[in-house]
């Protein structure tokens, strides 16, 4: 082989090494921007979304058969309504009751605790493509409804028997009594711990 020939096959080797290490860096780089988009995404899951406040919106203390109230809002404190919260009811004996409830237009969801006690209520909203997740913890305490014996009119009959005693009232409730509500609006008593909103 001449010497001009194998300089030409040596060039044209060398080019394709360079070549070659041109297309691995090339290939290094779109792997390590893909990684980096990724783990952009996977640290930043919320960017975009709004932030929200839950809250228990019950006293610590309630009444036997009364829900605790977990309220859903936005920042602003505009409800958030048709969500789910998944609510976990531990007793103090460490027993643990798992439930969910749906917040309403006025972004409350409700749960039940049927018996009186010590309970940790844990309410967690997972979040969605607008919202950010939230949690929330309330020490409650369940006490028994105390019914006082009404008098009897005339006929025999009770006077009213859908008043309750209301722990945070430190009295009866009577049917058809009118209260202010904590949400600025009125609600009239239907009997029986049950509440009709009237404005």
């Amino acid at each position: 082989m001449k010497y001009a020939e194998c300089q030409i096959l040596k060039h044209n080797i060398c080019l394709g090494e360079i070549m070659d290490k041109n297309k691995i860096i090339i290939v290094a780089l779109i792997i390590i921007i893909a990684a980096l988009i990724v783990g952009m995404i996977a640290i930043m899951p919320n960017f975009g979304k709004e932030n929200t406040n839950l809250t228990i919106k019950s006293n610590d203390t309630i009444t036997q058969g009364e829900s605790v109230k977990i309220e859903l809002t936005d920042v602003n404190g505009t409800p958030i309504d048709n969500e789910t919260v998944n609510v976990t009811i531990e007793d103090d004996k460490g027993d643990v009751d798992h439930k969910t409830a749906v917040t309403n237009e006025n972004g409350v969801a409700k749960v039940k605790i049927e018996e009186p006690g010590n309970y940790t209520v844990n309410c967690t909203f997972e979040g969605n493509d607008n919202f950010t997740e939230n949690t929330t913890t309330q020490e409650v305490e369940v006490v028994e409804e105390v019914v006082e014996e009404s008098s009897s009119s005339d006929d025999g009959s009770s006077d009213d028997p859908g008043a309750f005693y209301s722990a945070q009232e430190g009295r009866i409730i009577y049917t058809g009594e009118v209260h202010d509500a904590p949400d600025g609006h009125k609600y009239k008593h239907l009997g029986y711990n049950e509440w009709e909103k009237i404005d």
